[in-house]
């Protein structure tokens, strides 16, 4: 089937000027765009919402809006994570919902090496040390850099970031196992990669990096019971969700030495921590690195994005199935529907 109207993208979420841009002139033939933040007016947002084809951007809920989106056709979200948006009124709906399909997995899996290599060279205090006047030697902290190479990493989750992170450490000349509801058998022989179950893996990683997206199944995934698992002198990276690690447990763990450090990207209170109505406890800490969930959002994550999301919506324009939709079951019963 070809496209013979003008379908309708409605961009949901702010955006940053150049990738507005961006989203302008790689539109695809036969489309409209509109941002929705530039929608003030009430009446007119409601109807432009009603003739939307296609939403598109960081999507959060949404679940009023889609029904009264009779045109709908698939919701495209730029993020991997969908555990924000309400999948479950849309797969109520009908409506395919699609993630990134990995278009941030390379720069995901490189700042989870930054993180790796900041806390092993204790970056950040030597950093904020030198800036006051203050030269730190050895003799300041006898034996607390460490090198990567030789090191045993556990990657927790091995979809499309994990993958990506394997590939990347294997220079470094280290040990890599992972634990996934999935095994990897081909990986497994291409990247030198060893499969353990989950206690296991935290019981043998110098390393321990979390890659599984936010789940019923894996929310607090890593608790008390597993923090203990770990050897003191572990570090635990997180640029995952904050909600599969139980921070207060975390917060024990680190402050009375039971594992050496954290590398954190994201974390439970996320909205509070942005309006400056939160400070975590674990912000207090000298063995833990920060950064503002931010790890997936560089430029060429942004042109990859724009990218892949328009590819997809084409697809399903043309009457092909979109890919990297992960409420399936609404595929099958529309295959089942049309074959009825």
């Amino acid at each position: 089937m070809s496209i013979v109207e003008t379908l309708n993208i409605l961009y949901v979420g702010s955006v940053p000027h150049q990738i507005r841009e961006e989203l302008s002139l790689r539109l695809p033939h036969g489309f409209a765009l509109t941002f929705l933040e530039d929608v003030s007016d009430v009446c007119t947002r409601v109807e432009c919402i009603r003739k939307t084809d296609f939403l598109l951007g960081f999507l959060r809920d949404f679940g009023e809006e889609m029904e009264t989106m009779p045109h709908l056709k698939l919701v495209q979200l730029l993020s991997a994570g969908y555990d924000r948006f309400n999948v479950e009124a849309a797969s109520r709906l009908g409506i395919p919902v699609a993630n990134n399909g990995g278009a941030n997995k390379v720069a995901v899996a490189e700042h989870t090496i930054l993180l790796i290599l900041v806390m092993y060279k204790k970056l950040c205090k030597h950093h904020n040390g030198l800036k006051k006047g203050v030269w730190l030697r050895e003799k300041d902290h006898p034996l607390r850099l460490f090198e990567l190479a030789g090191k045993d990493v556990g990657l927790i989750g091995f979809g499309n970031v994990g993958k990506a992170l394997a590939k990347r450490l294997t220079g470094f000349e280290i040990n890599i196992s992972y634990f996934d509801v999935v095994r990897y058998t081909v990986e497994e022989k291409e990247l030198n990669i060893h499969y353990l179950p989950l206690d296991e893996l935290l019981t043998w990683s110098d390393i321990v990096s979390i890659h599984v997206p936010l789940l019923n199944t894996t929310k607090n995934l890593i608790g008390k019971k597993e923090l203990g698992l770990m050897k003191r002198s572990a570090i635990l990276i997180n640029t995952a969700r904050g909600e599969i690690v139980d921070e207060e447990a975390l917060y024990d763990a680190l402050k009375n030495n039971k594992i050496a450090g954290a590398g954190l990207d994201v974390f439970t209170r996320e909205n509070e921590i942005q309006r400056g109505a939160y400070v975590s406890p674990l912000f207090t800490l000298d063995n833990v690195v920060i950064s503002p969930h931010y790890a997936g959002h560089t430029y060429d994550t942004w042109l990859r994005r724009i990218e892949m999301g328009y590819q997809n919506i084409v697809r399903t324009a043309n009457g092909e199935e979109p890919l990297y939709v992960v409420n399936k079951d609404v595929l099958h019963s529309k295959e089942k529907r049309e074959t009825a």
